[in-house]
């Protein structure tokens, strides 16, 4: 299965953005695992993503950092 690598930015925000990494299929499956490790739903609405097609790496997610102070 193709999988893609999305880098979401404004994410995980306290006083600034923060950014999640997260190896999916397709953009659903990555809000998917998104909200499954962060339980945050107000973020996607506000999310810039850019996505890298067909990379080599299993689902889940990559990296992430909250923004901070």
């Amino acid at each position: 299965m193709q999988m893609n690598l999305y880098i979401l930015n404004d994410v995980l925000a306290d006083y600034t953005e923060g950014m999640a990494v997260i190896c999916a299929a397709d953009v659903e499956r990555c809000w998917e695992i998104f909200l499954d490790e962060f339980g945050q739903v107000e973020d996607r609405q506000w999310a810039r993503v850019t996505v890298i097609e067909n990379v080599n790496h299993s689902e889940g997610v990559v990296s992430y950092v909250y923004g901070g102070g």
